[in-house]
């Protein structure tokens, strides 16, 4: 029996609800896509000082922790709102109301920051090995292949036990990230 790719899988928590385990899902693929986009940016742009590996390492490094640290406040903070308003509306909610919700349909804010933390370092632990350990003369057509292979990548991981096109993930992956770094 194949055992289908879950971010939940490597985060305990005592009960997750479909919304929880949605959300988790959510922050992982976004931190991913981030941590390779952002450290990409970081040492593409860095590379073309002529900096040394050790200088373009330390400053991916620094990006990564700093985009790390960031994705995980957002998430912890946006998520912690979600719920925040979840539970509100579970208080006012009626008999008559269409939309039922239940005490176990709370979300877990650290759920989804520890998820996102650790996919963002993660995906940019790509960029940042294919730029410091590749020869100087082929640091940048490395790294891009490199960021493009890992969107690929986390594009075709999102639609694991879904019914979403993996071709249109990849494609929209890709185009929309691409698009971004040359901005």
């Amino acid at each position: 029996m194949k055992r289908a790719f879950t971010f939940s899988r490597f985060i305990k928590i005592k009960s997750q609800c479909f919304w929880d385990k949605l959300n988790i899902i959510r922050a992982g693929i976004l931190g991913a896509n981030d941590g390779i986009i952002s450290v990409s940016g970081i040492v593409l742009g860095a590379s073309g000082a002529n900096l040394d590996s050790k200088t373009l390492l330390i400053a991916g490094l620094s990006g990564m922790l700093a985009g790390a640290c960031s994705m995980a406040g957002g998430e912890w903070m946006s998520v912690s709102t979600q719920r925040d308003i979840l539970m509100k509306k579970l208080e006012k909610q009626t008999i008559d109301e269409d939309l039922k919700l239940k005490k176990t349909d709370g979300l877990t804010p650290i759920s989804a920051a520890l998820s996102s933390f650790c996919s963002f370092i993660a995906g940019a632990i790509i960029p940042l090995c294919a730029m410091t350990l590749s020869p100087m003369n082929l640091r940048i057509p490395i790294t891009l292949f490199a960021m493009i292979i890992s969107l690929a990548l986390n594009a075709f991981i999102s639609t694991l036990n879904s019914e979403a096109s993996v071709k249109k993930a990849i494609f929209r992956n890709i185009f929309t990230k691409e698009t971004s770094l040359q901005s």
